[in-house]
């Protein structure tokens, strides 16, 4: 007769590894996302004021910086979609955690790690290295971001 313990079989520590990169994808994101949304705002308010100072030079390099950003907005939130939990692993986070989903108009805040996908089936190593790729795309997402916010202090010198 053999006997079992209670409870679910061990994480690897491969999944632990995921977890936590899924765990600092999350923070970052939502970090990135908030700090881009207030950075749109405040440009609305330069754009409109620099407009009514009669810039309209400055008005017009403002409005491509915010034209960037939009971009962005749209590249993040497609990346977000195809961010996914790490399967066998409670999640110890909330979802954008401090993250202000009522911010902007506009925009579809569903954060719920898309149940459609799914890394169920997949080998620890192969979940890793998605986790990885997707907090290498967010850094450059990050990247791309720090380039407009150069890119604004410089119109602005």
């Amino acid at each position: 007769m053999t006997w079992t313990a209670c409870g679910d079989a061990p994480t690897s520590l491969t999944l632990e590894e995921a977890n936590k990169i899924h765990g600092q994808l999350t923070r970052l994101s939502g970090e990135l996302h908030d700090r881009m949304l207030a950075e749109t705002a405040a440009l609305e308010v330069e754009i409109e004021s620099a407009m009514l100072a009669g810039d309209s030079s400055l008005a017009l390099q403002l409005a491509r910086i915010e034209s960037r950003m939009n971009e962005w907005d749209v590249r993040f939130h497609d990346w977000s979609e195809t961010v996914v939990e790490v399967p066998g692993i409670e999640s110890d986070h909330d979802d954008h955690a401090g993250h202000d989903h009522g911010s902007h108009a506009g925009h579809d805040h569903d954060h719920s790690h898309h149940a459609a996908i799914s890394l169920e089936g997949m080998s620890d190593d192969e979940i890793l290295a998605i986790q990885e790729a997707l907090l290498a795309e967010l850094e450059t997402l990050q990247a791309l971001y720090e380039e407009s916010m150069l890119a604004k202090q410089a119109i602005q010198q």
